[in-house]
């Protein structure tokens, strides 16, 4: 496996050095070094007796640079690391609810708009566990992130999962998590381009349909 590598690992990243367990959903983050993000990764997975694979260095330096723009990090084959800058503006996730709440409005009719519980629970998990599980760029407490909790709320009714208060916004599309874990992928997926789908990582439930499978993918 070809992983990506910081470039000049004396300089601090933007948003600090970070890692989310996928195991666990533990978030390590706001450490200055990456020897110091290192030494706490290794730290959880003893002190959860989750066992380490060889390459457990690499993964978690390859998953920071996933989250980080064009320009900080390489693949050890020497090429340029992809580059990620997640979009999370109100704007944007607000414009995201209002289509999906019109999407799920205007189904038609004996649509299955809803997933099972059980399904939504699962996806939910999932999600709270992927480091694209992001804080979007404003204050929930705030006018626009009071709009935002209203439209969710319209959009999935009394719908909940055991793992909402670990939901965040998505970064590679923007959404609200704990209102798309409830939709059914057909109306989500109609309503996203193709380009926004292949960017979602292999364990992603929107773009892998076996949930079992995904879920090990997301482990380390």
């Amino acid at each position: 496996m070809i992983y990506q590598k910081i470039i000049n690992k004396d300089s601090c990243p933007p948003g600090r050095f970070r890692y989310t367990v996928p195991e666990t959903g533990y978030r390590i983050d706001m450490e200055l070094s990456l020897d110091g993000l290192l030494e706490r990764v290794q730290r959880h997975y003893l002190d959860n007796n989750i066992p380490l694979p060889s390459d457990w260095r690499d993964r978690v330096e390859d998953q920071l640079c996933r989250q980080l723009p064009a320009g900080w990090c390489q693949y050890s084959d020497g090429t340029p690391g992809k580059g990620f800058v997640p979009n999370l503006s109100a704007e944007k996730i607000l414009k995201g609810i209002k289509s999906l709440y019109g999407m799920v409005s205007n189904a038609v009719k004996g649509e299955d708009v809803f997933v099972s519980q059980e399904e939504a629970n699962k996806r939910a998990e999932i999600c709270s566990r992927c480091f694209y599980n992001m804080n979007a760029n404003f204050c929930a407490g705030c006018g626009i992130g009071q709009t935002i909790t209203k439209a969710v709320g319209m959009v999935k009714g009394k719908r909940t999962t055991p793992s909402d208060y670990e939901l965040k916004s998505c970064g590679i599309c923007g959404c609200r998590n704990d209102a798309i874990v409830h939709v059914n992928k057909k109306l989500l997926l109609s309503g996203e381009n193709l380009e926004t789908t292949e960017a979602r990582p292999s364990w992603c439930w929107v773009k892998n349909d076996n949930l079992k499978e995904a879920e090990q993918k997301l482990k380390i």
